[in-house]
């Protein structure tokens, strides 16, 4: 059984596709959610796994990630001096230089539990609010803001990272500590979750953009585990380990528009490579077949005798060349002939040129008007014209020349209110008798229309 492809069924398929990827999308958004759920509800949360060192090593190439992630969106961000860039570079930077403090004081964390857990939200905090404000400038730069911060930003926005570091510690010695931590990693929690909502609503729909959804919801379900779990739990770790997704997911997100344009923005997707091709493929074909009918209506001007629109000498030439090939593959006959019109120059003399050119194109207009379609009709110049007689033999040919004499003989031209009688001498020349080629056929043609005249003019001469 053979289904038909329409263009309404391609678009039926291609809507039920998008859909069923933006389903895959959003699922595999909210894999971790189950996970949380599973812990949460089927796991002792009394059960731990405190390894000082281990959480020092993941911290450490935490960091080490963050630090190069954040040199290669700074590079970017000089490449292309687009502010979401300077702003994400900041996130990177900030998460670095505040987590890096929960490393340090992993080993404190018996004596001094709030200064070791409060760094963790407030580095994501910060992140979430450079991710937020940079989404916010996402493909909205002008020429005015594309202006590259000085160094002195950057150590100013080093030094706030400072000071909020120094004010988490001092916050980890108060009576609001656990209040802070709480509303700290909600506050990030809700701010990455407005970074997933701002990029759907605007329909932000770069590939690349895409991952920065995912990763960003992914840092709001960590946030979620976060505060279901306490210190060194499995819900800790599960924390952890989906906050670690996340980075890396928008590390390659990172990685992927310094490989290519240096840009978020201007990153396509497969899909939409393959749909610019498409359209500048459509639009070569357009312009290839615009191309390919403006040569043809070239050569058909290159051929065609501007006065009275039949072929010229060249495109009379070309086609009676073509009708001699064909006609010794087949076998069939072929009729060439010559014919001149008799006393011209006393027209032109007597009433001017342009009644002479008035009266060519009404004699070459009516001698078309009297050929069979697949006949050829050439002006090979002044007033001698040439007629090429496809699938006719010489005594066929003669009956055609002699009712056109007869018809010119018999008819008058009426140009400007003056009446103009015409004869025309004939000479005729058929393929394989009297010459194999054009140039033998056109010779022995007007060497008989030039007899011809000299027998008295208005006669069709065959020998």
């Amino acid at each position: 059984m053979a289904f038909s492809r329409s263009p309404e069924s391609e678009r039926l398929v291609r809507s039920l596709s998008k859909g069923y990827a933006v389903i895959l999308l959003v699922t595999l958004a909210v894999v971790p959610l189950f996970a949380i759920a599973y812990v949460h509800f089927f796991q002792n949360p009394t059960l731990l796994f405190e390894s000082h060192a281990f959480h020092e090593f993941a911290i450490a190439v935490s960091l080490l990630q963050g630090a190069l992630i954040a040199y290669v969106t700074y590079f970017c961000y000089q490449r292309t001096k687009e502010l979401f860039l300077c702003w994400l570079t900041l996130g990177f930077l900030g998460f670095t230089l505040i987590y890096g403090w929960h490393g340090v004081f992993t080993r404190l964390s018996s004596d001094h539990m709030m200064l070791f857990i409060l760094f963790g939200p407030a580095s994501r905090l910060v992140m979430a609010i450079c991710l937020l404000i940079g989404l916010l400038f996402y493909s909205r730069d002008d020429e005015s803001t594309k202006v590259l911060k000085n160094n002195s930003f950057w150590w100013a926005a080093i030094a706030v990272f400072g000071l909020i570091s120094i004010f988490v510690s001092l916050l980890a010695f108060s009576q609001w500590a656990i209040v802070s931590r709480w509303l700290m990693e909600f506050a990030a929690m809700c701010v990455m979750l407005s970074c997933a909502l701002i990029i759907i609503f605007r329909r932000i729909r770069s590939p690349l953009m895409t991952v920065y959804a995912i990763a960003v919801v992914f840092f709001a379900q960590s946030s979620i585990s976060f505060m279901l779990g306490s210190a060194w739990n499995h819900q800790w770790w599960l924390a952890h380990a989906i906050f670690a997704v996340g980075f890396m997911a928008l590390s390659y997100s990172v990685i992927q528009g310094f490989l290519t344009t240096g840009s978020f923005s201007k990153v396509y997707s497969q899909a939409e490579l393959f749909e610019q091709l498409r359209e500048e493929k459509e639009r070569a074909d357009d312009a290839l077949l615009k191309l390919q009918r403006a040569h043809e209506a070239l050569e058909v001007i290159a051929e065609t005798d501007s006065l009275t629109k039949c072929k010229n000498r060249r495109g009379f030439e070309s086609s009676a060349r073509t009708e001699i090939a064909r006609a010794q593959r087949s076998g069939s006959p072929l009729t060439f002939v010559a014919l001149d019109l008799d006393h011209f120059k006393k027209i032109n003399d007597q009433y001017g040129h342009s009644i002479g050119d008035e009266v060519l194109v009404a004699f070459a207009d009516m001698v078309q008007e009297n050929l069979r379609p697949s006949d050829i009709l050439g002006r090979i110049g002044g007033e001698e014209f040439a007629i090429i007689l496809p699938d006719t033999a010489l005594n066929d040919g003669v009956i055609l020349a002699e009712r056109l004499r007869q018809i010119i003989e018999n008819e008058y031209f009426v140009i400007e209110a003056i009446k103009i009688e015409l004869t025309v001498s004939f000479g005729m020349s058929e393929y394989g008798i009297d010459g194999d080629d054009y140039d033998a056929l056109y010779k022995i043609a007007d060497h008989r229309m030039y007899k011809a005249k000299e027998l008295g003019r208005n006669k069709v001469v065959i020998d």
